[in-house]
């Protein structure tokens, strides 16, 4: 008798600690959406506030960096206004992307002319550009059409490329099937992603880059989990990072 006390107490108690546990887990959830949520709020009303004057900014600061005499100190300062507002421009588009509305439109879309588009996007660093292939794509295993929004699409396989060629080049796409999914998988050849980055990966903001605006993996993760699908992030073989996004086929 006493043992089967001692058994139920047991379970009752790892059972409260479950409960216990996945009840902070669910808060934690929580209080995230609601931070991203604030977050998003304050983002578009910035964005959308800044946006216009920095368009004048940029315009007047590149009519002036043309007219000035290549080479000379008046020049180089008026190049580099130029450039950080083209960089203030990148950060709010970035911006505006996140906090984009959840709506997805979606039709029946050939994921290969997606991908090519995608890489056709994609602003290649000078050491990609210097490569015969920065990015090598496989679409032999790739299905002829998917339910997709295809600009959203198109949106988060540029972000992953635009990483991926910047970590480290050349670059490989390929798109196969799993069972019922639809999968994008792009791999770089860079140091790989740190084991204690990976939980903050998808984050606002997170990044190790000295350029780049840190929105670029949340845009994407935002995008695939509006599909209903998931991003898995490992390493890849033969050294560098591997991204695998995993969509289910919704309906059109």
């Amino acid at each position: 008798m006493a043992i089967a006390l001692l058994v139920f107490a047991t379970v009752l108690v790892r059972r409260t600690l479950a409960r216990e546990a996945a009840e902070r887990a669910a808060e934690r959830d929580r209080e995230r959406d609601r931070r991203l949520a604030s977050l998003g709020e304050m983002s578009a009303v910035l964005a959308h506030e800044i946006r216009n004057p920095l368009a004048s900014l940029k315009g007047n600061a590149q009519l002036l960096a043309g007219m000035l005499p290549a080479g000379e100190r008046p020049r180089a300062k008026a190049e580099r206004v130029v450039d950080e507002a083209v960089r203030l421009e990148t950060l709010t588009n970035d911006l505006l992307a996140f906090v984009r509305t959840g709506e997805l439109h979606r039709a029946a879309v050939d994921p290969t002319a997606i991908l090519r588009d995608a890489i056709a996007a994609v602003a290649l660093p000078e050491a990609a550009r210097a490569l015969p292939e920065p990015i090598a794509i496989d679409v032999a295993a790739a299905p002829a059409s998917w339910s997709l929004d295809a600009g959203r699409i198109r949106q988060m396989l540029t972000n992953l490329l635009d990483n991926a060629v910047s970590a480290g080049p050349p670059a490989r796409a390929a798109i196969t099937t799993a069972g019922d999914r639809l999968v994008f998988e792009i791999t770089d050849r860079g140091p790989g992603i740190p084991p204690a980055d990976r939980p903050h990966l998808f984050e606002p903001f997170f990044t190790r880059k000295t350029q780049g605006t840190g929105l670029g993996l949340a845009v994407a993760e935002r995008v695939v989990a509006l599909h209903g699908g998931a991003i898995q992030v490992d390493d890849a073989p033969g050294g560098g990072a591997r991204f695998r996004v995993l969509l289910p086929r919704g309906e059109s």
